[in-house]
């Protein structure tokens, strides 16, 4: 199994570059906030608890975050995926080492990073044109994710496991850089 997280601040166009990706390769994608704005339609506690976080745009607890994807990391195990894209995680170092732990549990030792990186100014410029809901306190989550999740980044590149994207082209260039430095990993041998 072939672990792809793609990181990269708010507005680096992660999604638009896991679509893309998830289109061409036969992995399997886990979008956390797409498992979190599912599990916020439950009427239960900790349902209500994330629809309250995410409405404050606060952060959601990493074990609430691992409890939704330790099932679908079980179901990957159980199936012929040839791997996972993260989208967007992990965004904590935290999570990162509880991650590695998990695919230490399955024996998944097939492991790249990609971070899509731009500038502060890039990214706020971008936020600013797509008015996303989440995105109305984009200097703050700017600031979170210098915090939160740049010692990830760097994390990942001193163990060697980084590969780094240049986000200020255009889409379809930043899909050529991104597959020209992961075509190794993305079709050679486990």
């Amino acid at each position: 199994m072939k672990i792809l997280p793609i990181i990269g601040c708010p507005g680096a166009g992660k999604g638009t570059q896991v679509d893309l990706l998830s289109e061409k390769i036969e992995f399997d994608v886990i979008r956390t906030g797409e498992l979190l704005r599912e599990k916020a339609k439950k009427n239960d506690f900790i349902g209500k608890k994330i629809q309250q976080t995410l409405n404050q745009g606060g952060l959601i607890p990493t074990p609430i975050v691992f409890s939704l994807w330790m099932p679908k990391l079980e179901e990957l195990s159980k199936s012929n995926a040839k791997g996972v894209i993260f989208d967007g995680n992990p965004r904590k170092l935290y999570e990162a080492y509880m991650l590695e732990e998990v695919f230490e549990m399955f024996s998944w030792h097939d492991f790249r990073a990609c971070y899509i990186n731009i500038s502060k100014e890039e990214a706020l410029s971008r936020l600013e044109k797509r008015k996303r809901h989440d995105d109305s306190d984009a200097r703050e989550r700017l600031s979170w994710f210098e915090t939160e999740v740049i010692p990830v980044i760097d994390y990942y590149r001193e163990k060697g496991a980084l590969i780094e994207i240049n986000g200020e082209q255009s889409i379809e260039m930043v899909q050529r850089e991104l597959y020209e430095k992961l075509n190794d990993f993305l079709y050679g041998a486990n």
